[in-house]
C-alpha cells in the first residue's frame, strides 16, 4: 500500500464481515484510452467517476486494490456535516468571502448529500441519518465556549445545528458527565465498506469502466494528455484525478508528503442488550466529543461500534488501543458493564497542513484532493463531486474548492511520530473522564 504506514489485514474489521458484496471489477488487460482517469476507488474517486459517468464523460478507474480496501473501507462510518478543526467563521476569514463561505457550505451540506446519494441509488449500507452529538464535558470551560462559538456561527448561517444546554444533552445521551452539545441534525452513520461499493455498483452503471488489482505504477506526459502505466496494459487519458488520499502512492513529487497520516484504531463489541442502547443513546445518532477523536455508535445489529486515535504509539495496536477506548466509554457509561470486542482494527486518515482539504493542480490537466482531515465519508465524497464539475467543464469558478497547488506537510515523517506518539497520547491524557 504506502511504505511506512501499516494497515491491519481488512479481514480484521467488521466492516469485510458485514458488508454487501464486493462488485466485480476485472483487472485491466491491454492498453486503453479514455477521457479521464481516476487512481483510487475510494469515496472521492468512486464519487468523481459517478458524477461524471452521469455526465456522459468516459472515465476509468484504477485501483491497486478492491473499491474501498483503504481508509475508506476501514474507517468509522460516522458522517458529520461540519470541520474537524475550524469554526466556519476561521474558513471564511481564511479563503474570504466567496470560497470561504462556498467551502462552508459545501461541508454543512455533505452530510445530507450523501444520505441523498445513498437514497437516489438505493445503496445498501445501513445507512441512518439520525444525527450526530459532539458532546462538551462538564468542566471544560474552554470547549464549552468554542462549542457556543460554532453553534452560532452555523446557525447564523442557517445551517441544521442546534445548541443543546446540560438538559438537552442529557435527553440525547444517557450520561451525566456532559454540560452541553452540538447536534447536527443532517449527520449520521452508515456501513463504510458497503457504502464505497455502492458508489462503484452506480458509478459502473453510470458507465464507468473500474479495474480493480491494477496498481498503477508511473505518470508520463503523452501528447496532450497523460499515459498511465500498469503491469498489463498502459492508459492514455486527457485528465487525470488521483484520488489516493491516505496512502502514500509514490506516483507524483510531494504527494506523499502534503499531509501527516494519522492513525485511528476502531473496535466492535457483540450486540449490546436493547435496553442498554435506547438509554444511551436513545435516537440512534452517532456520539462524539468536541475537540476529540472519540466517538460510537450501534450498527443495526446493536454491535457498539468504537474508534478514535487512542494510544497508536510506539507500543500500541489496535486491540491495545480499542481495549484503552472502551474502558474509556466506561467512564462515561459505567451502566454499560465490561465491554468485549469481537473486532479491532485500524485505518490512517489524511491531515492536510492547513487542516482542510484541498483541491489542487499538479500539472496541466493533473489533480489531486488531500486533506480530509478526519471527515472521510461527508467530504471526500462531496469533493469528488467537485472534482468531477471541474474536470467535465474546466470551469474553475463553478466549484466549492479554489484549485490550488499542491501543499508541503513540513517535516512529514517527523510529524507522523509526534502525532503518534506525543499528540495523540496526550490527547488521550487529557480527554481522562474520572
Amino acid at each position: 500500500m504506502a511504505a511506512g504506514l501499516h494497515w491491519t489485514p481488512l479481514e480484521e474489521s467488521l466492516w469485510l464481515a458485514t458488508a454487501t458484496p464486493a462488485p466485480a471489477c476485472p483487472a485491466l488487460r491491454g492498453d486503453i484510452e479514455t477521457d479521464i482517469a481516476i487512481v483510487g476507488a475510494g469515496y472521492c474517486g468512486l464519487s468523481a467517476a459517478l458524477h461524471l459517468a452521469e455526465d456522459g464523460r468516459d472515465v476509468t478507474v484504477l485501483e491497486a486494490h478492491e473499491p474501498g480496501w483503504g481508509a475508506s473501507g476501514r474507517n468509522a462510518g460516522h458522517c458529520t456535516p461540519d470541520w474537524t478543526y475550524h469554526t466556519p467563521d476561521a474558513v471564511a476569514a481564511r479563503y474570504g468571502p466567496d470560497y470561504g463561505e462556498r467551502l462552508n457550505d459545501f461541508q454543512s451540506g455533505a452530510g445530507a448529500f450523501v444520505f441523498g446519494l445513498i437514497e437516489r441509488h438505493g445503496i445498501d449500507c445501513d445507512a441512518r441519518q439520525a444525527g450526530t452529538v459532539s458532546v462538551v464535558r462538564k468542566g471544560n470551560d474552554k470547549k464549552l465556549a468554542a462549542c457556543r462559538a460554532k453553534a452560532e456561527q452555523w446557525t447564523r448561517r442557517g445551517k441544521a445545528v442546534e445548541l443543546l444546554d446540560e438538559a438537552g444533552v442529557a435527553a440525547q445521551v444517557g450520561s451525566d458527565r456532559f454540560q452541553a452539545a452540538l447536534l447536527f441534525h443532517e449527520g449520521g452513520n452508515l456501513q463504510p465498506l458497503a457504502f464505497s461499493r455502492g458508489l462503484a455498483v452506480a458509478a459502473q452503471k453510470a458507465g464507468a469502466a473500474i479495474h480493480g488489482r491494477t496498481p498503477v505504477s508511473g505518470i508520463a506526459r503523452d501528447g496532450s494528455g497523460w499515459r498511465l502505466a500498469t503491469a498489463h496494459g498502459d492508459v492514455r487519458a486527457r485528465a487525470v484525478l488521483l484520488a489516493t488520499n491516505a496512502s502514500r502512492s509514490g506516483l507524483w513529487p510531494g504527494l506523499d508528503t502534503a499531509w501527516y497520516p494519522v492513525a485511528s484504531s476502531l473496535g466492535a463489541t457483540p450486540p449490546v442488550a436493547p435496553e442498554i442502547r435506547d438509554r444511551m443513546l436513545p435516537y440512534g445518532q452517532s456520539f462524539a466529543e468536541l475537540g476529540s477523536s472519540f466517538f460510537f455508535f450501534f450498527d443495526a445489529a446493536g454491535r457498539l461500534v468504537i474508534g478514535g486515535g487512542g494510544g497508536l504509539g510506539v507500543n500500541n495496536n489496535a486491540r491495545d488501543s480499542a481495549a484503552w477506548l472502551g474502558r474509556r466509554l466506561n467512564g462515561v457509561f459505567p451502566y454499560l458493564g465490561p465491554i468485549s470486542f469481537d473486532y479491532f482494527w485500524n485505518g490512517w486518515l489524511d491531515v492536510s497542513p492547513s487542516k482542510l482539504p484541498g483541491l489542487h493542480e499538479l500539472a496541466d490537466g493533473l489533480y489531486t484532493a488531500v486533506g480530509f482531515s478526519g471527515r472521510g465519508v461527508p467530504t471526500a465524497t462531496a469533493m469528488g463531486r467537485e472534482a468531477a464539475r471541474f474536470l467535465a467543464t474546466g470551469d474553475a469558478g463553478a466549484i466549492a474548492f479554489p484549485i490550488t497547488p499542491l501543499p508541503r506537510a513540513r517535516f512529514n515523517r517527523l510529524g507522523q511520530w509526534v502525532i503518534a506518539n506525543l499528540i495523540i497520547p496526550w490527547d488521550r491524557f487529557t480527554a481522562r473522564i474520572d
